[in-house]
């Protein structure tokens, strides 16, 4: 038998099933709690204020993207590339109703900005996770995390000049560069040794490991 949600969880679903049917601007104490079934007296005794109401409903929207990535990742083969693919998949198939959800936060924090800083410390706190599953190899982690949340951003904000097949292709890269962010960067080449300008005002360079210098003419 499931359990049945208590009653902060049926207060949330309430506001957000409002945010749902008419959009963020209609987000009041008054409109969860008729929509919740309970007095308003009922919704402060959870929520005394709206700015409570908003940060709750951050952390449940925190707590449902991390449930869907790792739903997604428990269908994903095993490969070294995986918490990232999961990461991008989770954030790029997220359904309509979460993301209207997460544009009614943002239009909400645009006066209170300090509802996203759970928002920020979490995306900190997955990106060094992220970053620790590929073998510390942050920047590749940390370059794959940000285009795919640009791309999210920009589909959120009805922004995105992609087309369906476009966009397909950049997720396939997308997860493509996942897998390889996890491998072992080769060994990068040895560093081109500079030789002090000669007296006939050649300047010498070499490779390390090479007998001879190359002569490069001066541009004095």
């Amino acid at each position: 038998m499931s359990r049945r949600p208590d009653s902060r969880d049926a207060l949330l679903a309430a506001a957000e099933a409002v945010v749902l049917k008419a959009g963020a601007a209609h987000l009041t104490l008054d409109a969860v709690a008729e929509k919740a079934g309970v007095s308003k007296g009922g919704l402060l005794y959870h929520f005394p204020n709206k700015a409570a109401l908003l940060e709750a409903m951050v952390a449940r929207q925190i707590a449902r993207c991390e449930t869907a990535e790792n739903a997604v990742r428990d269908t994903l083969p095993e490969t070294p590339g995986k918490p990232l693919q999961a990461y991008v998949l989770a954030a790029l198939r997220e359904q309509a109703d979460t993301r209207r959800i997460c544009s009614a936060l943002l239009a909400a924090a645009a006066n209170n900005p300090k509802l996203l800083a759970p928002a920020r410390e979490n995306f900190r706190r997955r990106l060094n996770a992220l970053a620790k599953s590929t073998g510390g190899n942050f920047a590749r982690a940390a370059a794959v995390c940000l285009a795919t949340d640009g791309l999210w951003l920009l589909e959120l904000l009805n922004l995105s000049p992609l087309t369906t097949g476009e966009r397909e292709k950049v997720l396939a890269e997308l997860l493509r560069l996942a897998e390889l962010a996890a491998v072992p960067a080769p060994l990068a080449r040895r560093p081109q040794k500079i030789i002090p300008p000669a007296r006939n005002g050649a300047t010498h360079t070499r490779r390390s490991g090479s007998k001879k210098p190359a002569l490069v003419s001066s541009p004095l």
